[in-house]
Parts: structure tokens; C-alpha cells; sequence
């Protein structure tokens, strides 16, 4: 006699578990049928209660143990007929490596939506991501001014020019970035970015001034020299000091940006109401 239990779900509750056994979020199964997220909730509910499920892990589990494909009557070679001491048998390694397939699914699926809900959260707060982004930029050219220090003048100067290059966008294309572009990109854009004048330093050190000779650079209150030595042992090594007796240079550049920003976003608010505005 079967003893497989038999879950009576309708026509849509099976479309809606099928799309959820191929790892699509809710969202993705609600576009696939027409239907709104509300409406796929609504279903979800329904099926766990059916199941007698909690979640959609165990949902997933659950059908994994109840989803028992046609048995071959074949015997194979070397296989025991007698219930005792059997080996595998290949539907039950099937079913392990389903049941891990449809978890690691489930992981990746839970971490893909959390990352649209954040983005999505983030787009929604325009305020809240600008202060994310400029703390972001602020945090990153603090470590690179007092922690990893910058050696050449160039740099400082690249610095400058990206931060203002960055704000200076940001001002202008506020509204249509934060509408068309990843929030989270662009958080990684204003880490990312800030360190190319961190690179710049490190192959100059590294290329140009392994050749000889020592850099000194003092701006503000912030002092840096670098120079190549050689060991009593007779291999080469790179020396580097630095000093900072204050963050007057670090302040100045967080308000240059912020001033930046505004500047640029209110010049071009202004711009687009003349465009709209009837001649």
C-alpha cells in the first residue's frame, strides 16, 4: 500500500510551488503569473498550512521527501534483495543532492532578495543614501590621509580631483542617479574610486622611486617622506614616515565636497525649472 500523502493544493498553489522549487523569489513568481506579491503571500500561506510547513525550507524538505520518482525493477548487479545490510541506493543519493540543490537555492534566493529590499530601501531614502555615500567617501579618505598615508603630491592632487569630479556629479545628477542606478554600486563607486589615488602612490613608490633617490611632501598639518634603503644584510627596502598633527586637512576636503554638492544640485534645479518653465 502507498502511504505517500497526498496534499490537496489547486491549480495556482502547484504553478506557485513549481516556480518556487526553480529558485525564484516572490517577486519573480508574481511576475511570472500576473499576480501581485500580496496575492503569492496569500498562496504561500495557504500551501504551508496545507503541508503543515512553517517555512519554505521545510516546504522545500517536505517536498523533497514526498516527491518519489517511478522505481526501476530492475535489479542491479550485486545488489542485496534482503532488507538488511543493502547498499545506497541511487534515489536516495538523487534525493541528498536534490535536497542540497534546492537549499542552496533557497540561501541563494533569501540573499538576492535581502540585496533588492536594501536597494529598494536605499532608493526610497534619497537622504539616508547621500549620507551614506558622503560618510563612505569621508571614511575612506580619512584612512587614506592618517592610516595608509600618501607620499607624492600627485596624489593629494588626484585625491582632490576625484572627490570633486564625484560631488560635483552627484550634484548635478542626484534625481536621475539615484532613479536609474544601483544604490549599492554606487556606495562601492565612492570606496572604490577614492583608493585609485592610493594605487597611483603605491606603483610610484614601487616603480619610479625604487630607482633612487626620496620623496618629502607636507601639506597642512600632515607630512610624509618615502625613500628606498638598503639593509646591513644588502636587499633593498622601502622607508616610509609620516606625520599628522591634526585632520584640518581631512575637514577641509569633507566640507569642500558638501559645499560642492549643494552648489551643483541647486544650480541644476534652478536649470531644470527654466527648462520646464513656459517661454
Amino acid at each position: 500500500m502507498n502511504d505517500e500523502k497526498v496534499f490537496p493544493l489547486s491549480k495556482r498553489e502547484k504553478d506557485v510551488v513549481g516556480l518556487l522549487l526553480q529558485g525564484k523569489s516572490n517577486k519573480q513568481i508574481a511576475l511570472a503569473l500576473g499576480l501581485s506579491e500580496r496575492t503569492i503571500e496569500f498562496h504561500l500561506n495557504n500551501i504551508y498550512t496545507k503541508m503543515q510547513v512553517g517555512s519554505r525550507v521545510e516546504l522545500i524538505l517536505l517536498l523533497g521527501k514526498t516527491a518519489n520518482p517511478v522505481e526501476s525493477t530492475v535489479v542491479l548487479d550485486g545488489e542485496i534483495l534482503d532488507n538488511g545490510n543493502q547498499p545506497v541506493s541511487p534515489r536516495g543519493a538523487k534525493l541528498w543532492r536534490d535536497t542540497f540543490s534546492l537549499i542552496r537555492k533557497e540561501v541563494a534566493m533569501t540573499i538576492r532578495i535581502s540585496f533588492e529590499e536594501l536597494e529598494n530601501y536605499l532608493r526610497s531614502r534619497p537622504a539616508l543614501l547621500g549620507v551614506l555615500i558622503f560618510s563612505a567617501a569621508s571614511l575612506t579618505t580619512r584612512f587614506m590621509l592618517t592610516e595608509l598615508g600618501l607620499y607624492h603630491w600627485a596624489t593629494y592632487a588626484l585625491l582632490g580631483i576625484i572627490l570633486a569630479a564625484g560631488s560635483i556629479t552627484l550634484g548635478m545628477l542626484w534625481k536621475a542617479l539615484n532613479e536609474k542606478f544601483n544604490p549599492l554600486m554606487l556606495l562601492a563607486l565612492t570606496v572604490l574610486l577614492p583608493l585609485t589615488a592610493a594605487v597611483f602612490d603605491q606603483i610610484y613608490l614601487n616603480t619610479i622611486l625604487r630607482n633612487g633617490g626620496q620623496i618629502a611632501t607636507s601639506i597642512a598639518n600632515i607630512s610624509t617622506q618615502a625613500a628606498w634603503l638598503v639593509s646591513p644584510e644588502g636587499y633593498n627596502y622601502l622607508h616610509t614616515e609620516r606625520h599628522a598633527t591634526s585632520d584640518a586637512l581631512w575637514w577641509l576636503t569633507n566640507l569642500s565636497a558638501a559645499l560642492l554638492f549643494l552648489l551643483t544640485s541647486i544650480s541644476s534645479k534652478r536649470l531644470n525649472r527654466q527648462d520646464i518653465s513656459p517661454t
